[in-house]
Parts: C-alpha cells; structure tokens; sequence
C-alpha cells in the first residue's frame, strides 16, 4: 500500500484551486506535490494556499520533472480528453474533472488510453459523494418511496461565465457543462438509462453568451429505457444565489435533496424571516469534494476501482449531446440517433 500519494492538480481555476487546497490540508495519504498554470496570479493563489507548491507553466514541463504518482485533471473542458491521455502515457493514474469529454469518440480515446497503460481513471462526479444525494440514493434502494417514476432536478449558477468558457467548442455549451451532474444524478438514482431528449433553451439574460453560440437558460426533458421521465432545468443566472435541488418522485412517494441556506442561522424581525444563501459550487458542496478524492486517493493506495469511472462520464454525457442537439434542432433526439449522428461528424440535423 503507497503511504503517500504524490499528486499534481493540472489547471488551478476555481475548481482546480479547490482541488489544490484539499489535496494540500484535507486528503488523508495524498501530498501536492505541484500544479500547473501559465497565469502568475493563479499561481501566486496557489502557492499562498498549498505551502509554496512548485508550479509549471505547462503539462509538458510537469511531467518532464517527474516524481508523481497521480494527476488531478482540471484543465479546460476541451483539453480533459488530450490531458488523460497524455499522463496515462506517463504511468499516472488519473482524476478528471467532469465531464471526461466533449465527444463520445474521444471518451473511447481516453478510456482506452487509460485502460492501455494500466492506470486508474476516476471522473469527478462530486454529488455522488455529497451526504444528502448518498441518503437519497439509499431511500429509493430500500424501496422508501416505491417505483421511481419521475426525476426533477434545478442547478443554477449566480453568474455566467465568461464568453471564452461558455463557447461550446470550449465548455460543451450549458447543457454538457452545467447540467452534466444532474444528467449523472438521473441515471444513479433512477439505476435506468436515458433513451430520448428533447431541449428548449436561449440567451435570456446574457447576451455575450449568445453571442458565442451557447444558451444561458435551458430546460431538457428525458425519458428512460424502463419509462421514468426526466425534468431538468439549468441556469447560469441564478442571482438569489446558488441553487441545486434535486427530486425523485415515486408510486409510493418522493425524496428530495436540496437546502437553501449556508448556515443554520435565520433572521426574524417586522420584515419577515431571512437567511444567507451558498453562492458557489465548493460552497454547497465542500466537504463532497475532499470525499471525492479522498476516495481516489484511498483507491490508489488499496489498489481497489475506482467509484466513478470514465464510463460513468460516458453514459453521462450521451444524453447531454442528444439534448444539445436537441436544443438546435428544434426537436426531440433518440439517444441512438445521435450516437449515429455523431459517427457520421454531423452535430445538427
């Protein structure tokens, strides 16, 4: 068993820098060892909160120093594909940030690469280790609520990102990118697989995010193999703060996950009543993401599988491509339509 594992985070942005600092205080048996980044003040911000990590312009100078067991892969959307196959080229075993990537044919690409090399390859499907969705997912196993007939699901996000992220050559577009864990969140849940999309969405707020061809609103319906149906709405301009919610209705009841304030305290004056509000993923989510990769670290140094792995993003991000095409099209897609359409190099009918 590895008494430590050597790690580097690859991408220091909001999520890599979260990852980072974890790594650095909160994982049990991981040491950060490194992290990459060409941006001077993203690196100044890691080393302020990681002790003085070493820092590398680029992946390529990274692995060229060596001395790693593992990679925390938090680059671009775009690049996660390219990145996994690279260090798993290198011997390292792999996390990826969600989604593993932006096309199926280059999801094979990075399972077969990792698959290849030997290495573990674990997605970050963050909500699969928050404590609310884990006793949401044990309610409707023991049979609490009957039949799952129906999944609903709200993810908001208070701001949109900047046009450079929200072009779908980049993030995916909304869909891929922000209602991924909810689209993950179904099939887990629900144990059932999507078979039909159907979108609707449009710049309704921001329209930079128009601009570069990506939607700042949408709303997918999905129905699955064994008849459940899907209800999922996602925003990126949620200005009361950041809102996830998720419900599964059944024949004998329902579960729901979701809170809407940081803090247990509330304010009762003439007013009314108030509370504060979470206003970013880390934090509603903070402690899911040291158990995420407290599960990768524990993973690697009991040599056991990993709980996510890139077939999970895989079966996660085909319904998202069927509902993306969905949103273009104008019409609702069958799963199996757009694995063809996607063969045959066509994004849009």
């Amino acid at each position: 068993m590895l008494s430590k594992v050597r790690i580097a985070v690859v991408g220091v942005g909001r999520m890599g820098l979260t990852h980072a600092e974890n790594l650095a205080h909160r994982v049990r048996g991981a040491s950060l060892v490194a992290v990459t980044t060409s941006d001077e003040q993203r690196a100044a911000e890691a080393r302020a909160c990681c002790g003085g990590v070493a820092v590398y312009a680029t992946l390529d100078a990274l692995l060229a120093a060596g001395g790693l067991d593992a990679v925390c892969i938090s680059s671009s959307t775009s690049a996660h594909a390219d990145n996994v196959v690279q260090c798993a080229a290198a011997g390292l075993q792999v996390f990826s940030e969600k989604p593993l990537a932006l096309t199926l044919a280059d999801c094979d690409r990075a399972i077969a690469a990792a698959e290849q090399a030997g290495v573990k390859l674990m997605i970050g499907h963050v909500r699969q280790f928050d404590a609310g969705h884990v006793e949401a997912k044990r309610y409707i196993e023991a049979g609490a609520i009957g039949k799952p007939l129906v999944f609903r699901a709200i993810s908001g996000d208070v701001d949109p990102p900047p046009p450079s992220f929200a072009d779908p050559v980049v993030s995916g577009g909304l869909i891929l990118d922000a209602m991924y864990h909810d689209l993950y969140l179904a099939r887990w849940l629900l144990a059932d697989e999507p078979v039909r999309a159907y979108a609707e969405g449009g710049a309704l707020v921001d329209p930079a995010i128009g601009a570069v061809g990506d939607v700042d609103n949408a709303v997918v319906t999905l129905r699955f193999a064994g008849g459940a149906l899907g209800t999922l709405y996602v925003s990126r301009t949620c200005r009361y703060g950041h809102d996830l919610r998720v419900e599964v209705i059944g024949d004998e009841g329902a579960v729901q996950v979701g809170r809407f304030r940081q803090t247990p305290v509330r304010l009762l004056d003439r007013r009314g009543v108030h509370h504060d509000m979470p206003w970013t993923t880390p934090d509603r989510l903070g402690e899911a993401f040291v158990t995420e990769l407290q599960a990768f670290v524990d993973c690697l140094r009991h040599d056991t599988p990993p709980p996510v792995t890139g077939h999970d993003s895989r079966a996660t991000i085909a319904p998202g491509l069927a509902a993306t095409q969905s949103l273009h099209a104008g019409r609702p897609v069958e799963l199996q339509e757009s694995r063809k359409s996607e063969n045959r190099g066509i994004s849009d009918p």
